[in-house]
């Protein structure tokens, strides 16, 4: 789940560099930057996602010239990384400016995975050069083992035996391919005449496909009116959704998305020139899709949004463009117009 948000680069590069440029600024008072950093949940089992959120407050005049320290900040197409003995799989930020102050809140998603208490130290924000260092307070919590069923049983390895044979064990292997061929040739022929005989009929029936367009907004419309991350079905929410990029992906590009997992349909997107800019919109659904289908984890109302919102914009920017008129085409609409 490391890019659960494709905007995570955007607005983290906008928060760094607002806190990073080096300015001639006089130094902050001491009490004029506040840091705190609070945790999700203080107990964890191995592996469950957990949110580490930090906020800082600062006066919007030392904004260009404060600098964060040792902020677990991903960079864009970073997995994860180890930090403090927790792996930050995503990280994400916000500013907000009031009344001279500006107020920057980060909100980074880890896991662990040994059990024992964790403490992640302050983190510190230096105002100005030669102003005093502001830290956080310290975040603590404890993480779980996975809970092993101790009283199965083990049974020992059973003693080799005789199996017992049949008449047909002795028939020659060859003789069972020349069966089974001849069953597909007959299979072959009453299929090729049944298609035949009903071969005028199918074409007289055939609809014209739905462009993979249009049938993808239409199911992502159908989709939201349904409710059902609101609704608390939020594993078949994300099942839906990941269906209809997969079907997108197969009938807009021809990649067979519907037997590749979610690295592999990265990888596919990210070598192809027309999906390599949107690689990481898909990376970022597909990410939380995962983690509520097979981690059973309970995404928050604005993650389901925006998983939304990315795979919309998605097969928006990625739908083919509109062929250029023909000059029989324009030669119509003169006759339609002049015949009116």
């Amino acid at each position: 789940m490391s890019c659960l948000f494709s905007h995570i680069g955007r607005t983290a590069a906008l928060a760094i560099a607002g806190l990073s440029v080096t300015a001639t600024a006089s130094a902050a008072p001491q009490n004029s930057v506040a840091v705190k950093a609070a945790i999700d949940s203080a107990v964890v089992v191995m592996g469950d996602l957990n949110h580490l959120r930090v906020t800082v407050d600062i006066p919007d005049a030392y904004a260009s010239s404060a600098q964060l320290v040792d902020f677990p900040l991903l960079s864009p197409g970073t997995e994860y990384m180890e930090y403090k003995g927790v792996d930050v799989v995503a990280s994400d930020s916000t500013s907000t400016r009031t009344e001279g102050k500006r107020r920057i809140d980060f909100n980074f998603t880890v896991q662990a995975f040994v059990p024992g208490t964790i403490s992640i130290p302050p983190f510190a924000v230096v105002a100005a050069p030669g102003a005093d260092t502001a830290f956080s307070n310290v975040v603590t919590f404890k993480v779980l083992p996975v809970d092993v069923d101790s009283l199965e049983t083990i049974n020992p390895m059973a003693s080799i035996v005789s199996p017992q044979t049949k008449w047909y064990d002795y028939l020659p292997d060859w003789l069972l391919w020349v069966a089974i061929a001849l069953a597909l040739v007959a299979a072959g022929i009453w299929a090729y005449m049944l298609l035949r005989r009903r071969k005028e009929t199918v074409e007289l029936r055939r609809t014209p496909p739905v462009p993979p367009y249009e049938l993808a907004m239409s199911r992502l419309s159908t989709l939201r009116s349904r409710n059902l991350a609101e609704s608390g079905h939020e594993k078949e929410y994300y099942t839906e959704l990941v269906d209809i990029l997969r079907q997108y992906l197969q009938g807009r590009f021809g990649i067979n998305a519907m037997e590749m997992t979610s690295t592999q349909i990265v990888k596919a997107l990210r070598s192809n020139p027309e999906t390599r800019m949107t690689a990481d919109e898909m990376r970022a659904v597909l990410s939380i899709a995962d983690f509520v289908k097979f981690a059973k984890v309970r995404p928050l109302p604005d993650d389901n949004i925006k998983a939304f919102t990315r795979a919309q914009d998605f097969v928006e920017q990625t739908k083919p463009a509109p062929e250029p008129e023909t000059p029989e085409d324009e030669s119509k609409k003169n006759e339609s117009s002049n015949s009116k």
